[in-house]
């Protein structure tokens, strides 16, 4: 029975809570947000590529970052998105899987549509006895390789991979000889799947019909072209919203040019965001060397203004000095004076009472 695993873990985690793994001497682990480095932000956008591929062909490898439910819920409602540039990261990785893609199905296409104009030449009995026999064990060893992929036997299938490699190789040898021009008919039959990119027999059972279209490779690369046809549709709607509605008979051309214009303007809004993040960091670097500059500006101010408070402190305490010394100077001056005037007038006053005597005693 098939089920979902991330509702499942969602409800275990409900149930239990995210550390219902831990061993008992385990500390827990923090509480995760959607912006944290280890988050995956393809999974918070819908899915992860990763996931879609594993034991086939076209497997991507394992996924290094966490896939949390709870922190794709909290995205999914974070009311801003636009803020965050995961779902054009997203996007773009989803339109370079698919041109990848997209490449391999054309190179399928011409080789088939060269094979199909090679010119019929009748075979001998020993090369087509020869071409039939490697017509089918390719055939088996397809079917075997095939077989073990749905089964996840990555390692067997590609030693089998191998093995039809050389096959075909020596099969190409005897087309190229000179006497066989002519395709078989097992490849004449053969087309190419346009939304995974598989060879598929013309004709084949619907048994294996179904077992390819409900295979892992295919259902992964429909899912991630539904996606980017999803998320053109909003594109596209959200392009109508801002602009007036076209008439009836335009509206096929105004969508294709809508959708040609929002692939520019996300160039250009990647583009300009890489040259304000890089404009930022320039300009926050400038603002630390103001900040340095500032700061030794101010040091050596505040040692200039020690050093002039120093030196007005040496100065005041000697012209303090010196005013005290001319002070007590200026006082002896002075009682040096007085002493004089006093002896003056003693003098004098000596001089009148003499002068005052003589008279009286004429």
């Amino acid at each position: 029975p098939t089920f979902d695993m991330d509702s499942t873990r969602a409800l275990l985690d409900e149930l239990m809570g995210k550390d219902r793994n831990l061993l008992p001497n385990e500390k827990p682990k923090k509480n995760l947000h959607f912006t944290d480095p280890e988050v995956c932000k393809y999974f918070l956008c819908g899915f992860c590529p990763n996931e879609l591929f594993t034991n086939t062909k076209s497997d991507l490898g394992p996924c290094l970052k966490m896939h949390d439910a709870t922190c794709r819920e909290e995205f999914k409602k974070y009311p801003d998105k636009q803020r965050f540039p995961f779902e054009d990261e997203f996007v773009e990785y989803l339109e370079r899987l698919v041109s990848e893609l997209d490449k391999r199905i054309k190179r399928g296409h011409e080789r088939l549509d060269h094979q199909n104009d090679l010119p019929q030449v009748p075979l001998s009995e020993e090369n087509k006895e020869k071409v039939d026999s490697l017509t089918e064990r390719i055939s088996s060893l397809v079917k075997q390789m095939e077989d073990l992929g749905e089964e996840g036997k990555v390692e067997e299938s590609q030693a089998l991979m191998q093995q039809v490699d050389q096959l075909k190789f020596e099969r190409e040898l005897l087309l190229r000889s000179g006497e066989v021009r002519s395709i078989t008919q097992q490849e004449k039959r053969m087309k190419v799947c346009d939304i995974c990119g598989a060879f598929l027999v013309i004709g084949d059972t619907d048994k294996r019909t179904a077992s390819h279209l409900e295979g892992k490779q295919h259902q992964g690369y429909l899912k991630i072209r539904s996606a980017l046809d999803e998320y053109q549709s909003k594109e596209i709607d959200r392009a109508k919203e801002k602009e007036p509605q076209p008439t009836k008979e335009k509206d096929y051309t105004r969508e294709k040019e809508i959708s040609k214009e929002s692939e520019r303007e996300r160039a250009r809004d990647r583009s300009s965001s890489r040259r304000t993040i890089s404009r930022e960091r320039e300009r926050e670097r400038d603002r630390d060397r103001e900040r340095d500059r500032d700061r030794d500006h101010r040091e050596r101010t505040r040692e200039r203004s020690r050093d002039q408070s120093k030196e007005r402190r040496l100065s005041n305490r000697s012209s303090l000095g010196s005013s005290r010394r001319s002070r007590s100077r200026s006082r002896s001056r002075d009682r040096r004076s007085s002493r004089l005037d006093e002896d003056k007038k003693k003098d004098l006053s000596n001089k009148k009472r003499k002068d005052r005597d003589e008279e009286e005693g004429r």
